[in-house]
């Protein structure tokens, strides 16, 4: 370990909590807070186990929900100076279970009906069945969508949990019917796969052991996020094949339960009298009046209390915007008022955030920004930061600079993908092999926009006849086409290639992100776009219990993401195409805006798109 694990270690000994969890040799679950340092926190301990507890051949178990998140982790071992063994696996969910479940063991029970080699089924013939089981069933798509069908398959898993979940006979037949054709074919899908992990995990007491042979210790980051299937893994391995367990989650981060993945399971984890569980109760990132305000928005529950240890003297600012119709002039106040105003006021691009509903208000704020000459930066694209392009990506990192990645490892996947896909290349002389991929590397270098690096990679490697009827990745080569389509056209177009390296990273842009992929996002200020009634919640989330607290944990997260300033805007009016023609439709404010207006408003902090005062600046 370097001078950077030390100092971080240094750092959370002045926090009870987060020095309690790093010492624990117990099974612990690290109950933390936004702006709480859980990340460092679980990255010390990372390396500290990998470096002492975990005594070769064994290796680390890190997994977590998604790529972000795992490289953020690679990231921060890195600079702590701790180099990943081949033994060790840090990744996403999804692969463990591949990796270390599917492919090793699987085909020693055929009862589970795994085929080899496995393959991805591709995005168009998951579709099929789809369409195939609505047909069966004799219902429509607005009857029963593919969401509500993957969610019960993602809740089916059988196992130790107690947690249990309410759904109807139609949903549960069509789950049961997918199933059956998903099988029938030559194909899984991600669900299956976690779901026969879990299967095989909970009724193979040998592949139990095996994998306590080879992990130890199992590290798991965001487990609000993971669903039934990973709830259920752990309980048979932590608690039949006694591997150590190091979780770290946030009930009230829990959002993503349209996947299957909602608090109840940590919840239920956390209960146990073998589990030790720590919380971080203090906030580094937000004033009080910020945590205050996030927390609102879970009532009438009663959360976690937190504490700010930075900022203490300073007051939140909030401000209320409301304007007359459509989101359209929502776009337009921000654009040319508000951002205008805060950069006014010494607010960076960096510190600030746009948190709106969907993909296509994303790009509708994109476009207003564009107009008004403000650089933006989007946390969530439309093509799949998947592992090819995560690869590329740290291809890009390496050319603008060798000594922030690492050849060897960009080499040995390019080396694997080969093998894996059987390409003739394989069979090269892997010196050979070597050399000709650094050599296009180095070609690269050259070009300095994303478009004429990506063009130039994807054909010197010829990464298309590679990924040609991939069974690991069946939708790659469209999603290559995506982000061709994104560095041609849309917001990666004449950029360099340090913005496709740190897609990440804003470089003194705003950031616009959808609500869900907020989470993880921090800004000194955040303006919430689409505050009414019925939109934010949803209007068919109102009266259902389940939906309604999963919106208040939404916000909660949005709230969370400003470290002192939060701008809510609404619009009083929306024109909607109805059967009769376009129709003007009233919206109240949301509940959310409703609650923090009765706490934090005043006759000083509203405001209307007109008055809003862009005219004060000089």
């Amino acid at each position: 370990m370097n001078s950077n694990f030390f100092e971080d270690l240094e750092l959370i000994k002045k926090d009870q909590s987060q020095i309690d969890a790093y010492n624990s040799q117990r099974n612990t679950v690290v109950i933390a807070g936004p702006g709480s340092g859980k990340t460092r926190v679980l990255t010390l301990k990372a390396a500290s186990l990998a470096q002492g507890s975990i005594k070769k051949p064994c290796g680390l178990a890190c997994i977590s929900y998604s790529r972000e998140t795992v490289r953020e982790i690679k990231k921060r071992l890195k600079e702590y100076g701790y180099k990943p063994t081949s033994k060790d696996y840090i990744g996403t969910v999804h692969s463990f279970t591949l990796l270390h479940v599917i492919q090793p063991f699987a085909h020693l029970y055929p009862q589970y009906g795994v085929k080899y080699p496995v393959r991805i089924i591709k995005k168009e013939d998951a579709v099929k069945i789809y369409t195939s089981v609505l047909t069966e069933l004799n219902v429509t798509p607005e009857q029963l969508k593919p969401m509500e069908i993957n969610r019960q398959r993602s809740l089916s898993v059988v196992g130790n949990s107690q947690v249990t979940f309410d759904s109807t006979d139609l949903i549960e037949n069509a789950a049961s019917l997918y199933e059956r054709r998903l099988l029938e074919t030559d194909y899984l899908d991600f669900i299956s796969i976690i779901n026969i992990s879990a299967q095989i995990i909970h009724e193979q007491e040998f592949v139990r052991v095996a994998l306590r042979s080879r992990f130890p210790w199992l590290l798991v980051d965001e487990y609000q996020d993971l669903g039934k299937a990973l709830h259920e893994m752990v309980l048979e391995l932590v608690f039949s094949a006694d591997i150590k367990l190091f979780a770290v989650g946030d009930m009230n981060q829990s959002i993503y339960g349209f996947n299957g993945g909602y608090p109840d399971f940590l919840m239920e984890l956390i209960s146990r009298d073998d589990i030790y569980p720590v919380q971080l109760a203090n906030n580094y990132r937000s004033n009080q009046h910020i945590i205050a305000a996030s927390l609102e928005t879970l009532e009438p529950s009663t959360p976690l209390a937190y504490f700010a240890k930075r900022r203490l003297e300073e007051n939140a600012d909030f401000t209320f915007v409301t304007c007359n119709h459509q989101m359209d002039q929502q776009y337009d106040v921000v654009a040319n008022k508000v951002i205008p105003l805060l950069t006014q006021n010494n607010t960076s691009l960096n510190e600030i955030g746009i948190i709106t509903w969907s993909n296509t208000d994303v790009r509708s704020i994109a476009i207003a920004l564009r107009k008004n000459n403000i650089p933006f930066y989007i946390s969530k694209w439309d093509f799949e930061k998947s592992a090819i392009v995560t690869w590329l990506q740290d291809c890009a990192n390496w050319c603008i600079n060798p000594e922030k990645q690492s050849f060897d490892y960009l080499f040995k996947f390019w080396e694997n993908l080969l093998i894996n896909h059987d390409n003739s290349r394989k069979y090269m002389d892997a010196i050979d092999l070597k050399v000709d991929f650094l050599k296009t590397l180095k070609k690269s270098k050259a070009k300095e926009t994303v478009l004429e690096w990506l063009t130039l990679m994807i054909n010197n490697l010829a990464l298309a006849d590679v990924l040609e009827h991939s069974d690991m990745y069946p939708d790659e080569i469209n999603n290559l086409k995506v982000l061709l389509a994104e560095a041609t056209t849309y917001n990666l177009k004449g950029m360099q290639l340090e913005r496709f390296a740190h897609l990440g990273i804003p470089n003194n842009e705003v950031t616009i992100t959808t609500r869900h992929s907020a989470k993880g996002l921090e800004f000194e200020v955040v303006i919430l776009l689409g505050m009414e009634e019925g939109h934010f919640p949803y209007y068919l989330d109102v009266k259902n219990p389940i939906l309604l607290a999963e919106a208040q944990r939404l916000c909660y997260v949005c709230v969370s993401r400003a470290k002192k300033s939060c701008i809510l805007i609404r619009s009083e009016n929306f024109t909607v195409d109805t059967r009769w023609g376009p129709r003007t439709f009233p919206y109240g404010p949301s509940r959310f805006w409703v609650a923090l207006n009765a706490k934090f408003g005043n006759e000083n902090n509203h405001f209307t798109h007109k008055n809003y005062p862009y005219k004060n600046i000089p």
